[in-house]
């Protein structure tokens, strides 16, 4: 488990994260396949399934979640909070892609539906914003450690390097949507609510892609000491505002 507290970010309500993501798209990873091993039928069996998911799930426009941020920033005078999440949701787009082009190298075609991403999009639609936000975190928490796991499961350069910069933008994705359920000032009770659904997501998530977390070195013990410390570190930020 990495510490949000690591990243160069103080002071969050000054800080700037349109031009954050911004900058990021303007230094958007380069893929190299130059050095890419052919992945064997078992290694192609093993990711091919977790990938499909997750790269349809990473792939949105964003448009009720745009409605909301319009909808929050009109009544909260943040007019900057829109233009934010609209680069969020490119970077969002972004990592769709990344992991488009190494599926079609290896020619793993991209899946039409995803139970687990229809089960979100349902959730992240039941109550405005905050249930948008609250749904998109716990996703991103999980991700961190399955992008993890993914990178030690097959000797890939290309997926490794796709791993590491969903890493690093993964993380200040927390930052950023927990900073905004700070100001969104939650009741306590919402944070029993975030408790439970990390629960039942990473069982659901590890029921259904156990066979990478294995290979790249997650017991399900590690999967929820992870998520469980990202979710706790997200509470804390949620409720004090700073790292």
């Amino acid at each position: 488990m990495i510490l949000l507290s690591t990243l160069p970010m103080r002071d969050l309500s000054r800080f700037n994260w349109a031009a954050h993501f911004e900058s990021n798209n303007n230094h958007r990873l380069q893929i190299d396949f130059t050095e890419e091993p052919e992945l064997t039928p078992q290694e192609k069996k093993l990711i091919s399934p977790s990938i499909q998911s997750f790269q349809k799930g990473e792939a949105s426009e964003g448009r009720f979640l745009l409605h909301c941020a319009r909808r929050y920033a009109g009544r909260n005078h943040a007019p900057e909070y829109p233009e934010a999440m609209k680069w969020f949701i490119r970077e969002e787009n972004w990592h769709s892609a990344y992991l488009k082009k190494f599926m079609n190298y290896h020619q793993i075609p991209a899946r039409p539906h995803s139970f687990l991403d229809d089960v979100f999009r349902f959730l992240r639609k039941t109550g405005g914003l905050r249930s948008e936000i609250i749904v998109l975190v716990t996703a991103e928490m999980i991700a961190l450690s399955y992008y993890r796991a993914l990178a030690a499961c097959v000797p890939s350069p290309a997926l490794k390097s796709i791993c590491r910069q969903m890493l690093k933008d993964e993380l200040p994705h927390i930052v950023f949507q927990s900073h905004t359920l700070y100001k969104l000032k939650s009741h306590p009770l919402e944070r029993l609510l975030r408790i439970l659904l990390m629960e039942a997501t990473m069982t659901v998530v590890w029921l259904s892609m156990k066979d990478v977390f294995l290979a790249g070195g997650y017991s399900y013990r590690r999967l929820a000491a992870d998520c469980l410390g990202y979710l706790q570190q997200s509470i804390k930020l949620e409720k004090d505002g700073r790292l």
